[in-house]
């Protein structure tokens, strides 16, 4: 078994929206040489996310996205990587107008969020590289009154996931 450890970078993108959800964090990957198969531990960091239109601060928001189970995958013939991350979001705080509107770790998704990732022909496990994919962002729960709000703004269809996989050297 071949075990890899990346640095995760990349984003989400709410809603087909200019706002982005800054992802960081790990990978270490376990695959099984020679089957293309392989299963990963991804821990990703807090994201804070701000708007601001015309100079005026909208609201700001930490978003934690946490793997519900492992990264599984495969590589194809062609050298293309397919992965799916399990994730569930929680909207840990959010201020708006200098206003605490969400604060602990109940403001989460209903249910987990497949997220299909896919990378161009060619991609090598040891040396990384950048992972794609269009998901269905999962209804929130337990944000109080602006419940409602948040699953208008960013629960459904049209979301994005980039991800950049860079082999740590060790």
């Amino acid at each position: 078994m071949d075990e890899i450890e990346y640095s995760v970078r990349g984003f989400l993108t709410v809603r087909r929206d200019s706002l982005r959800v800054a992802l960081r964090g790990s990978l270490a990957l376990h695959s099984e040489t020679g089957s293309g198969l392989f299963s990963g531990d991804m821990v990703l960091d807090p994201s804070t996310i701000n708007r601001t239109v015309l100079g005026a601060h909208l609201f700001t928001a930490t978003v934690q996205i946490s793997a519900a189970s492992p990264v599984v995958g495969r590589i194809d013939p062609d050298g293309r990587m397919f992965a799916t991350a399990t994730v569930d979001a929680v909207i840990a705080a959010a201020h708006a107008d200098g206003r605490t509107l969400i604060s602990g770790d109940s403001c989460r998704t209903v249910t987990h969020a497949l997220v299909p990732l896919e990378s161009q022909p060619g991609f090598d496990l040891h040396q990384g590289g950048r992972l794609a994919g269009k998901y269905h962002r999962p209804p929130f729960t337990g944000c109080g009154r602006i419940t409602p709000l948040i699953n208008l703004l960013i629960s459904g269809s049209g979301n994005a996931a980039v991800i950049d996989l860079v082999p740590l050297t060790t």
